[in-house]
């Protein structure tokens, strides 16, 4: 019983230290999802990140994200949102929207960052809204989203915009 305490305990503590250079992957978390239309006619279900926390930790120390996948972060009020991508180690496409679904900022192709890379070095985006939707690098582009887009968005429990 205590050896296999020990290795619990020993599995516990290896999965919640901080990744190193050879750590970059974190498992994904079940989250709830929204579903978020496009200028293109596409549909796609999203993870939402709503708390704190989840906004937070928003797709860091992830080792990819497909062209179907995203995230959509929700704030309390509209205004100033600036994202520091530090321990996020995938190129994404990155839309900052009003409470209406409308296009206020985009930033494309907004650079990994990199384990060990320097604080200063670490890729920066800002813009004004309600809303901010990640997604893998290039997907703006096929989706058509530009400044001045509508997506729709519909999250469980929320009213469609």
């Amino acid at each position: 019983m205590t050896r296999l305490l020990a290795a619990v305990l020993v599995l516990a503590l290896g999965a919640c230290r901080a990744p190193d250079q050879g750590d970059v992957v974190a498992p994904v978390v079940e989250r709830r999802q929204a579903e978020v239309g496009f200028p293109d006619g596409s549909r796609l279900k999203v993870e939402l990140a709503e708390t704190a926390e989840e906004r937070e930790r928003g797709l860091m120390f992830r080792a990819s994200i497909g062209p179907e996948e995203g995230m959509l972060f929700v704030f309390e009020n509209d205004g100033a949102l600036a994202f520091w991508m530090k321990n996020t180690f995938i190129d994404l496409d990155m839309a900052w929207l009003d409470a209406k679904g409308k296009v206020t900022v985009l930033h494309e192709n907004v650079p990994r960052s990199t384990p060990g890379m320097k604080d200063d070095e670490v890729a920066t985006r800002a813009g004004h809204g309600l809303y901010v939707l990640e997604l893998a690098a290039g997907q703006a582009a096929r989706r058509k989203i530009a400044v001045g887009s509508v997506l729709s968005l519909a999250r469980p429990g929320a009213p469609a915009r």
